[in-house]
Order: C-alpha cells, then sequence, then structure tokens
C-alpha cells in the first residue's frame, strides 16, 4: 500500500528538520502557513508566514545545536489533516530533552497551511527552551 500523500508532507518535515535543511522545509509550507505551539516559554505562541515559521525552526535548531529530532511514530489522517504521534528528543546546554506528543498538520495544495503541537509534558519543554 502507498503512503498517504499527507504523511509524505509530513514525514518529509521531519527529515528536513533532522538534517536542518531549512531550504527544504520552505518548500514544504505554504506562503501563508501558520504555527501554533503551546506553553508558556519564549517560543509559545504562534508564527504566521513562512519566514516567521522558518525562523521559528531555525531558532529551535540553532539552540539544540542540531540535534532536535522529532521521530514520528505513528500517523492518523483525515481529509485535509494528519496527525503525527512522535517522541521528541534534543540537547541543550547539558540537558536532555525526551519528551512525547502529538502534531497535527492542515494540508493544503500539498503543502502545511497550519500545524498545532502538543507535547505531553510541555512545562518541560518550556524549562528546556526557556
Amino acid at each position: 500500500m502507498d503512503e498517504h500523500p499527507h504523511i509524505t508532507v509530513a514525514s518529509n518535515t521531519y527529515d528536513a528538520i533532522a538534517k536542518g535543511d531549512l531550504e527544504d522545509l520552505g518548500r514544504l509550507l505554504a506562503d501563508d502557513v501558520v504555527f501554533h505551539v503551546p506553553g508558556r516559554g519564549p517560543m509559545a505562541r504562534d508564527y504566521s508566514g513562512k519566514d516567521a515559521v522558518l525562523g521559528y525552526l531555525a531558532e529551535l535548531l540553532k539552540a539544540t545545536t542540531g540535534t532536535l529530532r522529532l521521530e514520528p511514530e505513528s500517523y492518523l489522517v483525515g481529509d485535509d489533516q494528519v496527525a503525527a504521534v512522535l517522541r521528541i528528543r534534543g540537547e541543550r546546554d547539558g540537558r536532555t530533552l525526551d519528551d512525547r506528543g502529538m502534531q497535527l498538520f492542515r494540508i493544503a495544495d500539498g503543502k502545511i497551511s497550519e500545524r498545532w503541537s502538543f507535547p505531553l509534558d510541555p512545562y518541560s519543554v518550556d524549562e528546556f527552551f526557556g
């Protein structure tokens, strides 16, 4: 069975993040993309537009010196959405992040138009990036 195209888009996003390839990430995002980042930390807010989202992702990669890994374990697909159940790992300033969570993507015309993140422990993510 072939992989659903929405899964391919989400999976390619995680591969590009693992490689630190912002150019490839940009090709996967709609121009008017919105990322909803939960929590109370300095990075928690909505990022609107491709430049803002790429800037946010670049900051995550910089903060973790390229160690950030979003490792999907399974996917759920709907009409215009795909949810990824994943493990989130990274290292920063001698600290380690190892959490689980879910990300929900809205896909339009083969690109990510919106993403919501739901870490299992948002306060540990806030602390890690704070």
